[in-house]
């Protein structure tokens, strides 16, 4: 009995030592400092709300270049890496063929009438030389028609001829102007043909792939011989989701935003390897219809491309403006927080004490975040160590005397 007692004084003594042990931690997490933290402002600045979409630059003039008229190809833009000679005709003595030389490359840039490709202009030459000759021949029988003519209208007033052999005359140059008429589209026809031997370019613009090289046979608008596409200006097509087209149509009904389909509204680009958006353009075009599979509307800007940084084709990154000018509340991006309630602040208070708020987040602008609620203009928020404060805390300014 006596044992047992003196185990159960030694246990007591081990438990007052050890709550005595505890007692030092305690009382120094009550002597804690009050921990240091950054802070700003909130500010106010003038800024328009922007989203973003992605497209596709486009050509604003696309031209597939045909062979207008058949025959086997003299000529055809030289390519970069070759110093060929191309085939030339012989000209014929009796004709007055002047075969000019073609020089553009692949893939350059090309001004509207630059000699792209050259036809063989034998065959038309002939063809041009034989309608006009059937021309000629046809008006020196008109010349001799209106002399029997004349010569059977004083015979008639005389009764020396019949009214029968009157008539005749009168048809025969009637007939004859017919056919000279019918020779004069022919001559045109053909001048026109022998043009078309010499294909040019109808834009200005950039030269693609030769498509057909020189000494092959072409078919009249069959053979596409290569491509011409403008560069200047240059279109972007994106597609703007229907949410999207439905805020901005809400904003134009309350007269915050203006109808892109009656006023200019500017637009800006990047492309995939630039920083921000540094092409201004504007919008040109808003197609009439959703497509319900997507429910994507297409919109289509303009951009300046002096540069000629952009060509078709390439992948863009569009901002386009959804709001008017308007005075907004910004705060760092880095005092934002995120938690199981969503994103938030911490405001610094009365006694340097902090108080956590709710906030609606817009467009972030440089380094700053624009702030539709939860922040007043002037309010001080903290932006670092948020990760050593809590709701209700004391806090140290960063600076401030202690």
């Amino acid at each position: 009995m006596k044992h047992s007692s003196s185990l159960l004084f030694s246990l007591l003594l081990i438990a007052v030592a050890g709550c005595q042990s505890k007692s030092p931690p305690l009382a120094e997490a009550a002597a804690m400092p009050v921990p240091e933290v950054e802070t700003a402002d909130a500010t106010t600045r003038k800024i328009i709300d922007y989203r973003e979409y992605t497209g596709r630059t486009a050509a604003v003039n696309s031209v597939e270049i045909r062979a207008r008229v058949s025959g086997y190809l003299l000529q055809s833009p030289r390519s970069a890496d070759s110093d060929r000679v191309q085939p030339t005709a012989k000209a014929d003595a009796n004709l007055n063929s002047s075969i000019p030389e073609v020089n553009v490359n692949e893939g350059e840039l090309v001004k509207q009438g630059d000699l792209l490709f050259m036809i063989d202009p034998q065959p038309y030459e002939l063809a041009l030389q034989q309608s006009k000759g059937s021309l000629e021949a046809a008006e020196a029988r008109l010349k001799q028609a209106n002399k029997d003519l004349s010569r059977s209208d004083a015979l008639l007033d005389r009764n020396a001829t019949s009214a029968a052999e009157y008539d005749q005359a009168v048809a025969a140059v009637a007939e004859l102007r017919g056919q000279i008429e019918n020779l004069r589209a022919t001559v045109a026809r053909n001048q026109l043909d022998l043009d078309y031997t010499r294909v040019r370019s109808p834009i200005d613009g950039l030269l693609g792939r030769t498509l057909v090289t020189s000494g092959n046979l072409v078919a009249a608008d069959t053979t596409i011989l290569t491509t011409v596409v403008s560069v200047d200006p240059i279109y972007v097509d994106f597609n703007v989701d229907e949410q999207s087209v439905l805020d901005y149509r809400k904003r134009m009904l309350e007269g915050e935003v203006k109808d892109a389909r009656q006023t200019s509204i500017p637009i800006r680009l990047g492309l995939a390897n630039e920083d921000g958006f540094p092409h201004e353009g504007a919008i040109n075009f808003v197609n009439n219809i959703t497509d319900p599979s997507s429910g994507n509307t297409r919109v289509r800007g303009t951009f300046n491309n002096d540069t000629g940084i952009l060509s078709p084709g390439l992948f863009a990154r569009i901002q386009a403006p959804f709001t008017s000018e308007y005075e907004a509340v910004l705060v760092p991006t880095k005092a934002i927080g995120m938690d199981q309630q969503g994103r938030f602040v911490m405001v610094v208070g009365d006694g340097n004490k902090v108080q956590r708020r709710s906030i609606k987040m817009g467009d972030i602008v440089d380094d700053m975040t624009v702030i539709r609620e939860g922040v007043k203009p002037g309010e001080t928020v903290v932006t670092s160590g948020l990760q050593k404060i809590r709701p209700g805390s004391e806090v140290r300014l960063q600076g401030a005397k202690s």
